[in-house]
């Protein structure tokens, strides 16, 4: 029974270190060497904001995303897009946010999102992210047409789901 116990725990903890992925992972800004390289501009391009939002389901629990929405344990996230990181009004953020000179653009939110505490060391923010660089993209998607960013879309992109625009 005892040799069972031992076989099991050796098990959980090589899955633990398996599951932790890479010792050092690459500094945010920075892209890796060989096949994990990627640009992030190319992925955006054929994003799937649709994929994105059953990804924004584990976001949910902490933050939302209508305008003159509420705080919750993380801030709205309406606007975030060219915002500086640690400004959303009325949110108490982490000294170490405050401090962050990061402004959010999918460049930035993709490094976020893959893994938070390695951009900003010391931020309350408690997930561990999300590793597959095109699903984060997918997520960045949901998160721009979701959130009023309207940089790079065409007017028929940028009206809410059902309008047209209107003409000038």
């Amino acid at each position: 029974m005892y040799c069972r116990y031992v076989r099991v725990l050796i098990v959980v903890l090589v899955l633990s270190v398996v599951a932790c992925g890479p010792a050092d992972p690459p500094q945010p800004g920075a892209k890796s060497g060989g096949s994990d390289a990627y640009d992030i501009a190319k992925l955006m391009a054929s994003a799937d904001a649709a994929k994105g939002k059953a990804f924004f389901m584990q976001c949910r629990a902490c933050h939302s995303l209508e305008q003159g929405g509420k705080h919750m344990i993380g801030p709205n996230l309406y606007g975030v897009f060219g915002r500086k990181a640690g400004a959303a009004p009325g949110f108490s953020y982490s000294d170490a946010m405050l401090a962050a000179d990061v402004v959010w653009t999918p460049e930035t939110l993709d490094h976020w999102i893959e893994m938070p505490a390695k951009l900003i060391p010391g931020s309350r923010m408690v997930f561990v992210g999300i590793r597959n660089p095109q699903d984060r993209a997918n997520l960045i998607a949901y998160l721009q047409a979701e959130t009023g960013d309207t940089a790079g879309m065409s007017p028929e992109e940028a009206a809410p789901a059902g309008e047209m625009p209107q003409e000038p």
